[in-house]
């Protein structure tokens, strides 16, 4: 075969590409499950930033990528969310890659987080966290006296930590050695939902939807209660929102996504033939967090 025509072959085997979500546009493109309109004005009393290892960053089967087009409508490039971080850290989600807070950290972070007067919540497994619940509630009543102290509206920052869990435990080490982490850092973690009404929902004529168990099944987790990152970080935002829309917003696209693939692995011929991928075998971010199944209740008075 001459050389152009292998040329010619390759780019007619070349997939296109959504220009929205960059997934393969024939039979990958989610865009049909993200929101009318973007998340990210919902959020108003917390911000997220996200600590990411430099392996999940080149994961073809990250949560985090919905999570980003689920809230702005398409994904953030570094310099995106640089322009974002301003004086007043209006910014709604900020990722951070590397190995620990303060590797390629912009300085409008590492100011947030040595600021005695900001209120920052981890979410990550620890000897010292609280469970989550109790752990709001602390930060809420600091949010309330910082606010009064300063006169002016504060939010909670929200801290999540996305690689595999030898990983994860390893930057949560590092960050903490090197002095970063607040010296009034709120460690929460998810209460496994065994201890709890496990397989009861809780329902009512106005309740808000009850978290269920683990939904993103791409990547197999140690236990149905174990939860990705993106999922972690639906139902809590949700939780101090009060806003369920962000929950199911977010949902709906990891959902589909799921959807997906279970379909190309229907169309490889099952599970057996996937066995021994990564694509399968390595969980993410909270995977060793669980939550019970709770209403997202109202914080409002």
């Amino acid at each position: 075969m001459e050389p152009s025509s292998m040329k010619d072959t390759s780019q007619q085997k070349k997939r296109a590409m959504c220009d929205r979500c960059e997934f393969p546009q024939e039979k990958a493109c989610v865009c049909a499950a993200l929101p009318d309109t973007p998340l990210s004005p919902l959020f108003h009393r917390c911000r997220v930033i996200v600590l990411q290892h430099p392996h999940e960053r080149r994961r073809k089967n990250r949560s985090l990528p919905l999570v980003e087009l689920a809230l702005f409508g398409k994904h953030l490039g570094q310099a995106e969310q640089n322009n974002t971080a301003m004086a007043d850290n209006g910014f709604v989600m900020k990722t951070i890659v590397g190995r620990r807070i303060g590797e390629n950290t912009d300085d409008s972070v590492l100011k947030l987080l040595s600021d005695p007067n900001e209120v920052v919540v981890l979410v990550f497994p620890h000897p010292n966290a609280m469970d989550l619940e109790d752990g709001l509630v602390l930060a809420e009543n600091k949010l309330k006296d910082k606010a009064n102290e300063s006169h002016s509206e504060k939010k909670i920052t929200l801290v999540f930590i996305d690689a595999s869990w030898k990983h994860a435990k390893e930057m949560d080490n590092k960050t903490e050695a090197a002095g970063v982490w607040p010296k009034n850092l709120i460690r929460v973690q998810l209460t496994p939902s065994t201890s709890s009404t496990t397989n009861q929902e809780e329902t009512s004529s106005d309740s808000k939807p009850a978290f269920i168990q683990r939904r993103f099944q791409i990547r197999a987790p140690p236990s149905p209660d174990h939860l990705s990152t993106a999922e972690c970080m639906a139902w809590i935002a949700s939780r101090i929102e009060s806003n369920s829309k962000i929950y199911e917003g977010i949902m709906k696209v990891l959902d589909y996504m799921v959807e997906l693939w279970r379909g190309f692995a229907s169309s490889d011929g099952g599970d057996d033939k996937r066995k021994g991928r990564s694509s399968f075998t390595n969980g993410d971010g909270c995977r060793e967090m669980t939550q019970k199944r709770r209403k997202i209740t109202s914080n409002k008075k």
